[in-house]
């Protein structure tokens, strides 16, 4: 994934070369959680409740994390980077299994709020589909999703049950498939995780 990104993305849209180091965490834990920083980091925890999104991995994949929001900050020019909406992480298994875009959140639910996190994930999409060799890794991948993880718990408008007492991830543990026509044209499906809802990651 390193050289995809410092190399292949960089090449493609004629950036200057990278420097940019620690924008990769490795995992195959069995469970994990991610967090994003108010610097702008990522961090991956193995302890519950201590991230934004949820991830059990019982098959112990092997994941690699980009920081994608810190890439593109740290390596793009100003032309390139303005306006250029990007989500949080790009996750990639080792096998070719999963390739995952997240955008992570940890705000009182709003219409506004759903909308940017959308919008971030399919340019992120459109702006990776653009490279060849990552369209190439894209394609080899059986599940391909953009996910919208905001650790606040409440359910989609079309979802009546109450979240209250945190009652929702109980009864969907798993997260919401939502409807996102143009996300789905370019081979993606698009959830939505909230509170306790964990991501599972199978083979």
């Amino acid at each position: 994934m390193e050289n995809l990104f410092k190399n292949n993305f960089v090449s493609h849209y004629n950036l200057p070369t990278s420097t940019v180091t620690d924008f990769i965490i490795e995992t195959s834990s069995t469970y994990f959680e991610i967090e994003d920083t108010n610097a702008g980091d990522i961090v991956v925890h193995m302890t519950r409740d201590s991230g934004m999104a949820r991830f059990s991995n019982p098959d112990n994949l092997t994941f690699s994390i980009v920081m994608y929001e810190k890439f593109i900050t740290n390596v793009a020019d100003h032309a390139f980077k303005y306006g250029r909406k990007r989500c949080d992480i790009v996750m990639s298994s080792r096998s070719e299994r999963y390739f995952v875009l997240g955008e992570l959140k940890n705000r009182i639910h709003e219409s506004k709020v759903r909308k940017c996190a959308k919008e971030q994930l399919i340019s992120s999409v459109q702006t990776l589909l653009e490279v060849s060799e990552i369209k190439e890794c894209i394609d080899s991948k059986a599940i391909k999703r953009c996910c919208y993880f905001n650790k606040q718990s409440k359910s989609p408008s079309l979802i009546n049950a109450t979240s209250a007492f945190n009652r929702l991830s109980g009864i969907y543990h798993d997260g919401f498939k939502m409807n996102f026509p143009d996300l789905e044209k370019l081979g993606f499906e698009f959830f939505e995780y909230t509170g306790m809802q964990t991501m599972v990651l199978t083979i």
